[in-house]
């Protein structure tokens, strides 16, 4: 059942939309970003002896929900100009007797795919510099419904 289950999955992805280039790409996209929070609540947990490099990371943290959301949002920029370079692929997919029913849903789950590895590697080094994971997992809510989104907007390539 387990391997029927993931020969399935296979070939599922064989249809992507997604090229090996783009996964990495998003992969490495979510991740920096989970990272560069990860960084932030890591910095606020250090004892600072010097006073400039105190006052400038002090700078630092009274922003650091506004950069993370800036940092986000060059994330989402991204990722919606990767799906945006794909519209001729999901109508040619559709053209050839692939429905747009499950050109989503592929779509949807390996999103979801991408954004679970990036946040299984920030839980892993949140673990491994002691931090709390709950700013992530915001992150990754806010990345979650932005997936939710996109996955609509893959739908509408199938008239272009």
């Amino acid at each position: 059942m387990l391997g029927e289950s993931i020969n399935y999955l296979g070939g599922q992805m064989k249809k992507s939309i997604f090229r090996q280039i783009d996964r990495f790409e998003l992969l490495s996209c979510y991740v920096f970003c989970f990272c560069f929070n990860t960084i932030f609540d890591y910095f606020k947990s250090l004892s600072i002896d010097s006073y400039f490099l105190y006052d400038f990371l002090k700078q630092l943290y009274d922003y650091q929900t506004l950069i993370v959301l800036l940092i986000s949002f060059i994330v989402v920029i991204s990722h919606y100009q990767i799906v945006s370079r794909k519209k001729v692929e999901v109508h040619c997919r559709i053209i050839v007797g692939d429905t747009i029913w499950s050109a989503v849903l592929r779509y949807f789950v390996e999103c979801l795919i991408l954004l679970g590895v990036a946040f299984g590697i920030s839980v892993v080094l949140n673990v491994i510099v002691d931090t709390s994971i709950t700013n992530n997992l915001y992150l990754s809510y806010v990345f979650f419904i932005y997936i939710l989104i996109s996955s609509g907007q893959v739908k509408r390539y199938e008239s272009i």
